[in-house]
């Protein structure tokens, strides 16, 4: 490996650990739940929509996000985008009021919008563009070993030392992170001659090319359906789902969550090598979609399911939405290089819309059902109510199926 590879590959480890940092502050509420219920005095509802706030600020962002990226590089953004992470979980750690703590998840999607993009660009900049389909499922790694850290490791680190002050060493993280981003990131492999920059008039060009296209929307269509069951289940329901079913403790139902990480780890680089190897995304797509409808379906409603085979299950349900870091390869086939970043941005919005809606809406759903009871002044809900607000799992993995064999056609460079 010579020097220039080194140089690439040590950017894309670091802005990869952006993706993970993110992953970690984007779960770690799925651990958090009893503790912030208790110290919030609120009910599912009021949780789900103080977690989802990391969404509203994450979903829209990322259409700025991708025209800022091209227009601004990633060093820059990326050095900012951390720092407020980290300054949003300061936030979230250090108050007593639920409007600041929603407040603090804010700040933190706000800098999280611009984790994966960043990589994105930063991969198109200086790798070639056979090595993008599997440089995204390997990024895609990182964000899962990042949500993993963020289910048992947090648990128990929460145990030991609170809520509170886990967010604060987060907090810490994020900064140190920043700082080493800022110092070895590049935005380009050669020095590129000053240009001027473009003003709104083309950037709202960008935009509508993007827009323009049939096919945009109809990835983005599956990016959402393909993503949505991820960000409801494994990033914020999926452990009180767990310990509900198995009547076990946070560490253990956490554990069992990691697995979905561990799949998507596993499945990212693999169905993105599977998309290249055979020069077919349409494939990999479907794969994923099928995986994802079977272990949705048997995770929530096979009676008396083990532990084990939950847990087998759970592995084959992140393995199955390996095929959101696909979809990036399918945007990435259809647009020129100048639109990268605009494009993946738009793809990631579809992407995020998922756990916006659907996080506070599944804990509005439960509140709703009648099969919970309050015990020590926090609500606790019963299997049947976790059942009929999770039905989106399964729905959105038959539509993804839907829109891969009907409304997708192949994008690879060599079909």
């Amino acid at each position: 490996m010579n020097q220039f590879e080194v140089k690439a590959y040590t950017i894309f480890f670091l802005a990869s650990c952006f993706y993970l940092y993110e992953f970690i502050l984007q779960v770690a509420p799925s651990v958090m739940a009893q503790p912030m219920m208790q110290t919030f005095h609120i009910t599912a509802s009021g949780f789900g929509i103080i977690s989802a706030f990391y969404f509203y600020a994450y979903a829209p962002m990322q259409l700025p996000a991708g025209l800022m990226f091209d227009r601004y590089g990633p060093r820059r953004l990326m050095t900012a985008a951390l720092l407020l992470c980290a300054l949003g979980s300061f936030f979230f750690a250090s108050t007593e009021c639920v409007i600041t703590a929603a407040l603090g998840r804010f700040m933190i999607g706000i800098g999280s919008a611009f984790s994966f993009i960043g990589v994105l660009v930063l991969c198109s900049r200086w790798f070639k563009p056979s090595y993008f389909a599997i440089l995204a499922g390997v990024a895609q790694l990182m964000s899962s070993v990042g949500a993993i850290f963020g289910e048992m490791p947090l648990a128990w680190l929460i145990n030991s030392v609170g809520w509170r002050q886990a967010s604060f060493i987060l907090a810490i993280i994020g900064v140190i992170l920043s700082g080493l981003l800022w110092l070895v990131v590049r935005d380009h492999p050669f020095p590129v001659a000053n240009k001027t920059e473009p003003g709104i008039t083309q950037e709202l060009k960008r935009l509508r090319d993007v827009c323009g296209k049939a096919h945009t929307w109809k990835i983005g269509g599956y990016a959402f359906c393909i993503w949505t069951p991820i960000a409801v289940f494994a990033a914020l329901w999926g452990v009180p789902y767990l310990q509900t079913k198995f009547q076990t403790s946070v560490v253990i139902a956490s554990g069992m969550c990691s697995l979905i990480w561990v799949g998507i780890g596993i499945g990212s680089p693999l169905l993105g090598w599977l998309s290249d190897r055979l020069c077919n995304r349409r494939k990999s797509l479907i794969i994923s979609s099928v995986m994802g409808l079977i272990a949705t379906l048997a995770i929530l409603y096979i009676p008396n399911i083990s532990m084990p085979i939950a847990s087998l299950f759970l592995f084959v349900f992140g393995l199955g939405a390996g095929g959101q870091s696909v979809s990036f390869a399918v945007v990435k086939d259809y647009n020129p290089q100048h639109l990268v970043g605009t494009a993946s941005g738009f793809n990631n919005l579809a992407v995020l819309i998922g756990g916006s809606l659907f996080q506070p809406l599944v804990g509005i759903i439960m509140q709703h059902s009648h099969h919970w009871h309050l015990v020590n002044n926090a609500p606790v809900y019963e299997i049947q109510a976790y059942q009929s607000a999770l039905i989106i799992m399964p729905i959105c993995y038959l539509s993804s199926l839907l829109i891969a064999l009907i409304g997708l056609k192949e994008s690879h460079h060599s079909r």
